[in-house]
């Protein structure tokens, strides 16, 4: 059992604020068997004037959680896995990066198909992926034929890469090139704040 929390505590659901006989449960608390506890994250407020105690919901970072889209860029390769930077989730610009990881065995369904990393995706592509899981490193996949890569550029000459039929050509120089492409390839749409914008062509 949690202990009772004070003024200007940081708490949890669940965590205890006091009891019916001390206090009214105000915005952010519940009342379960005559004691009064915190239904949201956030800092406890007293108000010992009307007997009231209620939660200030705190607002945390976004962060990339198991079960969330991101687009990383693609920072380094390895014959069976890719090393990322996290940039985004939900479409949601972050603060800061998180470091990915996509393993070959989470590009495609089938063992049979699994070639080198090198044909799905290259270094500076953007991917559209999925988390695994809740903790640094964050493990990705892209076996969902919506996930991939949304945006690459030429390894010859940079440009750009602009999908023709089911493979990637670069405008300026006609160099081919394969990717494990995902949904949408050529746009990124992105939001930091009461910003928006999309980027590509």
């Amino acid at each position: 059992m949690r202990e009772e929390k004070t003024l200007e505590d940081l708490v949890i659901p669940g965590d205890r604020l006091g009891v019916a006989e001390e206090f009214l449960p105000g915005p952010g608390t519940y009342e379960v068997g005559y004691q009064i506890r915190a239904a949201a994250i956030g800092k406890v407020v007293k108000d010992l004037l009307n007997k009231v105690v209620s939660v200030k919901p705190y607002k945390l970072p976004v962060m990339p959680y198991s079960g969330a889209i991101v687009l990383a860029v693609v920072i380094e390769m390895r014959e069976d896995f890719a090393r990322t930077k996290i940039l985004a989730v939900n479409n949601i610009l972050l603060n800061y990066s998180f470091t990915g990881i996509l393993h070959v065995s989470q590009v495609v369904e089938k063992a049979g198909e699994i070639k080198q990393m090198y044909s799905y995706v290259r270094i500076g592509d953007v991917v559209k992926s999925k988390v695994l899981n809740s903790f640094p490193p964050y493990l990705l996949t892209i076996k969902d034929a919506k996930l991939g890569v949304v945006l690459a550029s030429c390894s010859k000459c940079g440009t750009q890469l602009r999908l023709s039929k089911d493979k990637l050509k670069c405008p300026e120089c006609g160099n081919i090139e394969t990717r494990k492409l995902g949904h949408g390839y050529g746009s990124v749409y992105i939001e930091a704040g009461d910003t928006k914008a999309t980027f590509g062509r």
